[in-house]
This record gives structure tokens, C-alpha cells and sequence, in this order.
């Protein structure tokens, strides 16, 4: 894989997207019996910090919630 911006192929992959002062995951919302977040990964060139992509790794066949969770968003 190259990087679109720079096109350097010293591509880190599967690095976990987090937070750093709250628990928990960032990530696609979905829905069973309770709400479940998804882990994000992205992968990033080393070279000019590019985001190429970002993704999930878990089961994607998921009813997925579409609407904003915090008090104020849209």
C-alpha cells in the first residue's frame, strides 16, 4: 500500500483508535439487546502522518445506529 499524500510505503497498520481521558471505544454504534461500539483501527503512513483508511474488525452484519448519542449534536 502506498500513501496517497506522499507516496511513501512505510504504512503502519491496524493502529487502535482510543480516547485518553474516558473508557471506552471510538467507533460505529450498533444494537441487539444493548448498545455496542466497535473498535476503530486506522492505518497511517509514517512518513507525513496520513490517515489512508480507517476500519473495523468485528462482525459488520449489525443493526447500526445512525443517530448521534451525546445531548446537543445533530
Amino acid at each position: 500500500m502506498n500513501c496517497k499524500n506522499c507516496n511513501s510505503t512505510r504504512i503502519e497498520d491496524s493502529i487502535a483508535i482510543g480516547l485518553s481521558a474516558k473508557t471506552g471505544n471510538i467507533g460505529p454504534k450498533s444494537t441487539k439487546i444493548l448498545d455496542y461500539v466497535s473498535q476503530m483501527y486506522c492505518d497511517m503512513c509514517l512518513d507525513c502522518g496520513e490517515i489512508l483508511r480507517f476500519y473495523i474488525k468485528d462482525d459488520t452484519n449489525r443493526k447500526w445506529i445512525k443517530k448521534p448519542g451525546s445531548f446537543g449534536t445533530k
